[in-house]
């Protein structure tokens, strides 16, 4: 690696590339076809790749003039830490950055000893995030002050665990010359079940490792169900005021769920995920002229 903006230091811990073909080839085809997918719907959703300089001019009806410049930031981190154990939300997470034309991007784990070969690494792959970083914790925070003295960043993050939710802090108190995102809280999902047999529970469990699901709505009971998947009694009204960030529901119950959710998935996506509130525009700089006012 060339770019001299990255410390020796951290080059010394960049991923090789031997761990990430082992990743790659230790995650089953068939579930790498569901990070395809979830790559291929997050970049219909906010796609398409953004330019590194982007005008645009209008006159307006009440008679003055603007001009925006939306330009990439000058880098954009995933931060994650070894509770980050799903691929398809690192993937979600991935992609907006990578389409969003910021100058740099990389991927940082906060762990120590080797390299880590895992699903989440496979699947940063797959969506063409490739810089990867393996720091401890005091590399990681001399890292955030290097992206902190940019005052152009944006950093996501990935992970319950300690050094990472202190680094989320501290973080918390460089803004805004960062720009920070953490997503919603993804330990209990809902699904509603109706007949059951819709729902791939054993690839939902292989998409949300540490998640708990409550199975709601099961007309029958559902045999087998993966370990963290556990029964629950009541209304879909009662379902939806669960408190659930997102849930999986049957597709005639999605126009129900719109807006009592952050993310509502039917049949077919259990493979999926996307995070709404992320979009390019969140690795961007905007600004605005306005003149010409002849009221």
């Amino acid at each position: 690696m060339s770019d001299s903006f990255y410390a020796d230091w951290m080059i010394e811990r960049l991923v090789p590339d031997d761990a990430f073909s082992l990743a790659y080839n230790s995650m089953p085809g068939e579930r790498r076809a569901w990070v395809k997918k979830t790559a291929a719907q997050v970049h219909a959703l906010v796609g398409p790749m953004r330019d590194s300089r982007e005008e645009r001019g209008r006159v307006h009806r009440q008679g003055f003039s603007s001009r925006a410049l939306s330009v990439p930031l000058e880098c954009a981190v995933i931060f994650l830490d070894s509770t980050c154990v799903s691929p398809v939300q690192v993937a979600a997470a991935a992609v907006p950055l990578v389409l969003s034309g910021a100058r740099r991007m990389c991927a940082v784990r906060i762990e120590d000893g080797t390299p880590v070969s895992d699903n989440v690494l496979a699947a940063l792959e797959l969506v063409g995030l490739e810089t990867v970083f393996q720091l401890d914790e005091p590399g990681a925070r001399r890292f955030m002050e290097m992206l902190t003295e940019t005052h152009s960043a944006a950093v996501l993050f990935f992970g319950r665990g300690t050094a990472l939710m202190s680094l989320s802090v501290a973080a918390g108190y460089a803004a805004p010359q960062l720009r920070l995102f953490k997503p919603f809280l993804t330990e209990r999902l809902g699904i509603w079940a109706g007949a059951g047999d819709e729902w791939d529970f054993e690839t939902l469990a292989w998409a949300h490792p540490c998640t708990q699901f409550d199975v709601w709505g099961a007309r029958t009971a559902i045999p087998d169900l993966p370990p963290g998947f556990s029964h629950r009694k009541g209304s879909f009204e009662s379902f939806l005021g669960e408190g659930y960030q997102g849930v999986y529901v049957p597709e005639e119950q999605l126009a129900e769920s719109v807006g009592q959710v952050a993310l509502a998935l039917a049949p077919g996506q259990e493979g999926c995920w996307v995070w709404p509130e992320l979009s390019t525009d969140f690795f961007r700089a905007e600004t605005l002229a306005i003149g010409g006012w002849n009221g």
